[in-house]
């Protein structure tokens, strides 16, 4: 049995979290001992929690950009062979700093970089890391060049493979039984993105936009649903319940690098076929698995495809799979025990 301690967000809508989250509950699963620590409940990275904490999840310290608190207690006095820490930029640097030797003393400590680009914060080089782990390959040169050998690319977990029942799904969401529906995703920084209407082949859709924000609907074939507390199962319901599913994100300037879009490695094994803008990078480490349209008529003709069940939708489909077997919780959390074992 191996112990782990990890400093991390935790049962939030966070990427963060959507990484932290399936390969902890993996660990546990293979019989290894977790503990984690995260961030307090009224200062925490992402917009929403999505689940009541577990018996071994511990609230002790604030995020950088907010109070900055730390509680360095918990951590001290919990017993743990591997100290891991998720997105040390959003973490409280300094406190962890003065506490970091005696968590070396008895531990040996990892860094998952959730950066696309070197930090300008010299505070961020000050730990000792036995190893700092990436998933996007763009990552790659410049840790590469900072930590050298120590960097390791593990790559990001998708949730697992699941399937549900699409007339239950909306019964129980009050969605119309006998209309193509579309999950256009508009939360956190995704923005809503709808073809333009009306179109003869699109007027029995519904472009159902789930967002907690304010926006409006433009359309007639447009249904908004502020959806304030979004745990991952009521999720799972949207995706079971819709025919596809639009994740238009795209990269907040042409000359970054973006990390990955977590949001689709949470959806991809729910069996909803994702469409997703072509130019982003959020979505480079998909070919087939992904539906990816230019412009709105390419968006228009993948959606018809989906509809039809054809040859676009079948690759995807197959792909999809494929992918989600390999970048399995498991097998992600398998390479992880791997690397502590090797420090």
């Amino acid at each position: 049995m191996t112990k782990i301690a990890m400093m991390t967000a935790w049962n939030t809508d966070s990427g963060v979290a959507i990484h932290a989250e399936p390969i902890g509950k993996a660990w546990i699963q293979m019989g290894h001992e977790l503990r984690v620590f995260t961030f307090l409940r009224d200062d925490y990275h992402g917009e929403e929690i999505t689940a009541e904490d577990e018996p071994f999840v511990t609230r002790c310290f604030g995020q950088s950009t907010g109070t900055n608190f730390l509680d360095p207690r918990p951590i001290l006095s919990a017993d743990y062979d591997f100290f891991i820490v998720q997105d040390l930029g959003m973490l409280p640097k300094n406190g962890l700093a003065k506490i970091f030797p005696l968590i070396k003393k008895k531990a040996k400590t990892v860094h998952v970089v959730h950066d696309n680009a070197p930090s300008p914060d010299p505070a961020f080089y000050q730990h000792d890391w036995d190893a700092v782990v990436y998933f996007d390959l763009r990552q790659e040169g410049f840790l590469k060049r900072i930590y050298g050998e120590t960097a390791h690319y593990i790559p990001f977990p998708c949730f697992p493979r699941r399937r549900g029942d699409k007339v239950e799904a909306r019964r129980k969401l009050g969605l119309p039984p006998d209309r193509r529906i579309v999950v256009v995703f508009c939360r956190r920084s995704y923005q809503p993105y709808l073809p333009q209407l009306p179109d003869p082949d699109l007027e029995d859709v519904l472009f159902l936009v789930l967002t907690n924000r304010d926006i409006g609907a433009d359309y007639p074939q447009t249904r908004v649903r502020r959806e304030v507390f979004f745990p991952h199962s009521l999720f799972d319901q949207y995706l079971f319940a819709a025919d596809a599913l639009i994740l238009h994100k795209m990269s907040t300037a042409p000359q970054e690098i973006g990390i990955l879009s977590s949001t689709a490695y949470q959806c991809l094994g729910a069996g909803c076929p994702i469409l997703a803008p072509r130019i982003s990078d959020y979505f480079w480490p998909f070919e087939q698995e992904v539906l990816k349209y230019g412009d709105r008529r390419e968006l228009r003709e993948l959606l018809l495809d989906v509809f039809a069940k054809g040859g676009r939708y079948r690759e995807s489909q197959a792909a999809a799979e494929e992918f989600v077997e390999k970048n399995s919780a498991e097998n992600i959390a398998k390479q992880f025990i791997e690397l502590l074992h090797t420090l």
